[in-house]
Parts: C-alpha cells; structure tokens; sequence
C-alpha cells in the first residue's frame, strides 16, 4: 500500500497519463501500439522535457510547461481530426490552409470524433503533479550544466532519427509515424526544401516525362467535337457507384444515366488524384495534366507559374474561356489563379444573384439558371468551367429541396445525406440540359463531366458500414476513389463505355483528342484514355505517396510510408495480391509525383514556350 501511494505520489503519474494519451492518439491515428517503438520514444521524449522543466531554475516554469504540454495536446487533437478527414497527420506547411477550412464550418464540424477530446482530459492532472513535484523540490540544477545536456542529447536523438545516416526502415517508419519525430521530421524537411533546392535539370525532367508518361497513339474519336463549344461540369462529391443505381426501389441519377446513354463516352474506372487542396486539386490536375503536390493546393503555390493547359489550347483556337462558381472568389485562391490557367473571367458569388442558398453557397439549380443567362450573351464558340456546390460534404438539404425517399435507418447518417444530395444535383443537372436546348445551345456545344473527388469517407462516420451492406461488398479506397468522366457529344452517334484505368490527369489529353486540339509543349503526365491500354494512376492525398491503380490492380503504400508491409488488391473482388511484386509500379507512383512536382517548381512550362517563341521568330 505505501509502494502505491509513492508511486501516485511519484512524477511518474505525468508519464502514466502522457502514456494513456498516447495510446488514446495512436489509435485515432490507426497506429498499432504493438509496435512498441512508437510508445517508447514518445515516452523518452516526454520524460526528458519533463526533466528539463522540473529541475530547472527558470521562472514561471509552471506556466511555461502547462502551456507546452497544453499545445503538445492541441497538435494531438488536430492529427485526429486531420487523419479523420485526410487519412494523414497534419503538416506545418497545411496550417496556411485553416483559412478555407475555417470558411466551411459545418464540413469542419462534421470531421469531429468525440473520442478526439480524451486528449484533453489529462491536462489538469498532468499539472496537478507538475505543480507538486516543483513545490516539494528544492533544488534546482544549473542550466549551464546539466539541463544543457538534457537538451543536446534530445536535440541529438531527434537529428538522428530525423536525418536517418544508416537509412533505416524502421527508423523511417518512426519519422513516419512516432508523434514527436514525425512532427521534428514535417519542421526538417520544410526547413531544409526552403533553404536547399535540388533541381534537377529541364532536360532530365523532360527525359523522365518521356519515360513514365508515355503518349499512346491512336485516331479513335478524333475531332468528333471539333468546333461545338466546350461546357466543361465538375461536380462536387460525386462518386461513380451512383450511376446506374438504384435505392430503395428509386434511380439515383436518371439525368446522368440518360445523358450516357447517347453521344457519350463514359470512362467508368476513372479516379480522383486531388492534394490536399481537395476541388481546387482536381480542377488544376484536370485543366494541366500535372498532379498536385501534397503540401498545399497548387493554386496557390503555383499562382505566379506560366500554364498551358486546356483554357490557354482553346483560346488559340477563338474559343472565350470564362468559370463560373457559386461561392466566393477567393477561395482557395481562385481569383487569382485562373488568370495564369487562362481563364478571361470568372462569374463567382459575388457577381450572381444570391437568390438561393444551400450549404455553402448558390445552389446548383440556381447556379444553372443563372449560367443559362450568361452563356446566351457569350460570343460562340465559348468554354465553360462550371463548378458545382450543393453536394457538398456534410451533404445538407432543406425538406422542400429533398426529393429522395430515404429508409428510415439511412435518416439522419451521411450515407442518406449523401444520396440526397446526388439527386438534387442529378435533378438540377437535368433541368440545364433542358435549358440549354431551350436557348438552342445544346447542339452545338460538348458537354463533359466529372467527380471532383470522394463524398463518402471510408474512415468517417459509418460510411464504411452502411457502403458495404449497400453495394454488398467490401467498401476500400479503390470505390471510395471512383469518381465518374463523360464527355456527351450531340449528334456524333458515338455511344461508348471505356474501361481503361484513368484519372483527373488524364482529362486534358483525352479532351484535346475528342476536340482535336494540338498539345505542343511536353510537360503532360496523363494520357489520352480513349486510344490508351495501359491504365495507371498516382494518388497524392488520403493515401500515402507511392500508392496506385494500375489497370485491375490498387496498391497501398503502408501506414508508416514505407514499401515495406504494403497492401495491394484486385478491384470489383478484393482479392489478396503480394504487393511485394509491385516494387516498379511504386517507384513509376513517387517518380510521376516528383516529375510534377520538379515541373512546377521550376516553373518548366514557361521555360519551354519561351524557347518555343525565341526558335519560332529564329
């Protein structure tokens, strides 16, 4: 009994409850504490920064740990919230992004766990015995000699593991992984990529495009849409597996699925490669067939770069390119950026009457028939960039606006929320269609459409649950991914379904050849889809870097970042495949990111076409 009353007497209570933090954490992160490595390095580095303050002589040290371990517990809580959401931990160079987050409250609301706040509750406990330790002890030690090497060796241990000299796999998994070094590990590499630039040249860059990004060659559908406007649609949160289905004895999307049914081709294993910059990722990937980087979104990191995408190849051919978008301008820096992407003018909440709101902004009926009216005072041919909004994530309708008879245990869950919302956006989808007739646009305008990315989160709520007992089969990251790609040509009498393996960086070439479009400059990791066999796809945000679908095959990158321990799967059967053998398509995965990556920081586009103009006046 005395032991007892030592111990709880004893600072080792701060560690026993930074230990149940711990453990609270690594399991709303998905980490197994099995693997003990991860618990004792925190708890080692937890102890000497308990150390260092105890036995110190500075003032107001009290003050001064309960706010650090305080922040210590906020970073936890955001990792949470951010893992919920994104299946990754938070980095310092996504703070900048609380700006957009803070600007979709209910979204933000949404992601919460409740458990998330147990790592919290300890704080005053932790104080309590810091508080009490410091007043019973007396001395303090000598900044100038002990503590001081308290702090170089845990600075010491942290370079070790951070810089990796012997390149460590384990070592990598705990950068990955372990709550201090992955965050000393996030401040290193943001640090040391500000201060040293490795570039590699334009010519390696352009050899390696060559490599990995190979063009196939092929007529099929060429020019079918040559000279009819463009509208391009990008839809929010709109995942394939609603097309063609039913629920509860009711079509999801009857507008969708008579729309693919005629002068359509449909890419139906077509998926989102979006950064962390989410909508804005996927249109940046769609319009300029370059990947996203993960440390923010491109419209912002790359706002000054020179582009030569899909606007900037139909304004060559006398086509006005203009967006239009039923939120506010700024956000995620839109206003700013579609200048550079070649966009001449930009219709956002500001310029449209805000008649009907839902959500976050204009909704999509709306938005439609306003765009009715600014497309009939369009000089013709125009491309459209529509962007729609309703269907956004946490997926909210009004009574009046629910058209769905959802089951009465689908009511009140983002499964039935969800569904919702595709059909009020599929019902206000087909009244434009009708109105573009009306107006006597529809014939002679190319009506493509995608998903901007996933609206139900496996990780979230109980989506996982309520997907699988829906479409009777195991819901993964492959489904979760799908989004849907059509592009509807009136009068062509082409009717296709085209299955090869694709995404949203391989919209632009597979546009450009239904338009007959010359892409001159080389910088374009995607592939035409409708001449290509070989189906590949790099993802970037919600897995891991290095993770793919290649063909009927999707790879995995493990939780720790590491080749090692990596699931891979069939797709449609979930099928076990060693993802051992897979080693080439992973390294292809992390070479098309970097390339990208390399492309824009280099802002290599620009470089080209002004050697293209200096040759051409030559």
């Amino acid at each position: 009994m005395k032991q007892l009353k030592t111990v709880l007497q004893s600072p080792y209570m701060i560690l026993l409850f930074f230990t149940l933090k711990l453990m609270v954490y690594y399991h709303l992160i998905s980490v197994n504490v099995k693997d003990i490595i991860f618990v004792v390095v925190s708890i080692v580095a937890m102890g000497l920064i308990f150390i260092c303050f105890s036995r110190s002589r500075w003032k107001r040290k009290k003050g001064f740990f309960l706010i650090i371990y305080s922040l210590l517990s906020l970073l936890m809580f955001a990792d949470s919230m951010y893992y919920n959401y994104y299946n990754q931990t938070v980095s310092i160079k996504q703070l900048w992004q609380a700006a957009n987050v803070a600007a979709v409250p209910d979204s933000f609301v949404a992601t919460l766990i409740p458990a998330s706040f147990l790592l919290y509750l300890d704080i005053p406990f932790v104080y309590y015995y810091f508080k009490k330790l410091v007043k019973e002890e007396n001395r303090g030690w000598s900044f100038k000699k002990e503590i001081k090497y308290l702090v170089a060796g845990l600075c010491g241990i942290f370079a070790f593991l951070v810089i990796n000299p012997f390149g460590s796999v384990t070592i990598d998994k705990v950068n990955s992984v372990e709550f201090f070094t992955s965050h000393v590990n996030d401040i290193y590499n943001a640090i040391a990529d500000s201060i040293v630039v490795e570039e590699v040249s334009a010519d390696e860059v352009l050899d390696t495009v060559q490599e990995v990004a190979f063009q196939p060659k092929g007529t099929k559908y060429k020019g079918i849409g040559e000279g009819k406007n463009v509208i391009l649609l990008q839809v929010e949160a709109l995942q394939n597996f609603v097309i063609g289905a039913e629920y509860n004895g009711q079509v999801l999307t009857p507008n969708l699925n008579a729309l693919i049914k005629q002068d359509t081709l449909y890419y139906d294993r077509y998926y989102t490669n979006i950064g962390k910059g989410n909508t804005a990722d996927a249109e940046f990937s769609t319009l300029n067939s370059l990947y996203p980087v993960i440390d923010r979104e491109c419209y912002t990191l790359y706002e000054q770069n020179t582009f030569n995408g899909l606007p900037w190849l139909l304004r060559d051919k006398g086509y006005n390119a203009f967006v239009i978008h039923g939120y506010k301008g700024e956000f995620w820096n839109r206003e700013a950026a579609y200048p550079a992407q070649g966009f001449e003018d930009f219709y956002s909440m500001e310029d449209m009457e805000a008649d009907d709101i839902i959500g976050l902004g204009i909704s999509d009926k709306s938005m439609f028939k306003q765009t009715i009216d600014i497309l009939k005072e369009k000089k013709q041919p125009f491309f459209s960039f529509i962007i729609t909004l309703t269907s956004h994530h946490p997926f909210i309708l009004e009574e009046e606006d629910a058209s769905l008879q959802l089951k009465e245990e689908d009511i009140g869950t983002k499964f039935g929320s969800y569904l919702q919302t595709v059909r009020y956006a599929d019902e206000a989808l087909g009244q434009f269609i009708t109105d573009l007739k009306t107006a006597g646009l529809y014939e002679d305008t190319v009506i493509a459409l995608y998903g901007d990315h996933h609206g139900l989160n496996l990780n979230m709520d109980d989506n996982a649950v309520l997907m699988e007992k829906y479409l009777g089969r195991t819901y993964d990251y492959d489904e979760m991914l799908r989004v849907p790609m059509l592009i509807h040509v009136p009068g062509s009498g082409v009717t296709d379904t085209i299955s090869t393996t694709g995404g949203q960086v391989d919209f632009l070439p597979t546009i450009a050849n239904v338009m007959n479009l010359e892409i001159s400059q080389p910088y374009i990791l995607g592939q035409d889809l409708s001449n290509a066999k070989d189906g590949f796809v790099a993802f970037t945000a919600y897995l891991f870097e290095g993770s793919f679908i290649h063909n009927e095959v999707m790879f995995e990158i493990s939780r720790e970042g590491v080749f090692e321990g990596s699931r891979a799967w069939k797709i449609g059967t979930n099928e076990p495949i060693d993802a051992s053998m897979l080693e080439d398509e992973y390294k292809k995965a992390i070479t098309l990111k970097k390339t990208s990556e390399d492309i824009l920081n280099q802002n290599l586009i620009q470089e080209y076409l002004n050697m293209d103009t200096i040759k051409s006046e030559d």
